[in-house]
């Protein structure tokens, strides 16, 4: 069994070389003026983005509207790394919860009153600004990503500080893991849900929701996707934390 483990490694490695090695005969040279890229693609986007899409925010409109399949590979890259961190470390035993205070010593590395202080009035402005990013990535900067990133990071502050004792909530892994499914299912569901309506995966314009102009389904459709990703994005990073907290033994 290892020695497959060692090929099936090696395999991967010299794929990724060769492909290293090859795409430069393969791919248009950086900057080239001719490449499709260059040529006319972008001035396309540009041009025509807020027209297509609905999105003031272009980079939102070529995320999460032309490229909309390539934001959901990477929502499922997400997701897959939680169940891949939670696979491997399942055969490992949790460490005893009656001695969690003692094999958690970094938690007193973070107390003190200064810190809870600070703690307590960052953690709020870190949510806030989580939600003002998804509701606002269609217009400025912001998106799903990096809200729920930050959404994570206020978990984990609530999960490291002692006086905080998990106001936030205490979020097995397995159940993080489920709430980053549930996060790739809504993303999944909102392609789906135009084939019901005569138009194609992700063709926002068909979703079945009343509308006056496509442009008001297309900020509709973003805007579902966004919370699919959010969900996904903070619930697998609450994942893999949770997954290396329980299993980890803190000297003292």
């Amino acid at each position: 069994m290892e020695k497959k483990k060692i090929i099936g490694a090696a395999v991967i490695i010299l794929a990724a070389v060769a492909a290293v090695i090859w795409a430069p005969d393969i791919l248009p040279a950086v900057g080239d003026a001719e490449s499709p890229v260059n040529s006319y693609l972008s001035t396309y986007y540009i041009e025509n983005s807020l027209e297509d899409t609905g999105a003031h925010n272009m980079v939102t409109a070529v995320l999460a509207d032309y490229r909309g399949f390539d934001t959901l590979f990477e929502t499922c890259v997400m997701f897959l790394a939680g169940i891949t961190a939670l696979m491997v470390l399942s055969s490992t035993a949790k460490v005893d919860k009656s001695q969690r205070e003692i094999q958690e010593p970094y938690k007193a590395s973070f107390s003190g009153t200064v810190l809870d202080t600070a703690f307590r009035v960052v953690v709020p402005i870190i949510v806030i600004y989580a939600f003002y990013l998804l509701a606002h990535g269609e217009t400025s900067l912001g998106g799903g990503f990096q809200a729920g990133a930050l959404l994570a990071i206020a978990y984990m502050i609530d999960r490291i500080i002692p006086s905080f004792n998990n106001s936030l909530g205490n979020m097995t892994e397995e159940a993080a893991a489920m709430t980053a499914g549930v996060g790739v299912f809504i993303y999944i569901l909102t392609g789906l849900l135009p084939m019901f309506n005569g138009g194609n995966f992700l063709q926002y314009e068909k979703l079945p929701f009343g509308a006056e102009h496509a442009a008001e389904l297309h900020s509709t459709g973003i805007i579902m996707i966004e919370i699919g990703v959010v969900v996904c994005v903070m619930a697998t990073i609450i994942n893999i934390l949770e997954v290396v907290l329980e299993r980890t033994e803190f000297d003292d």
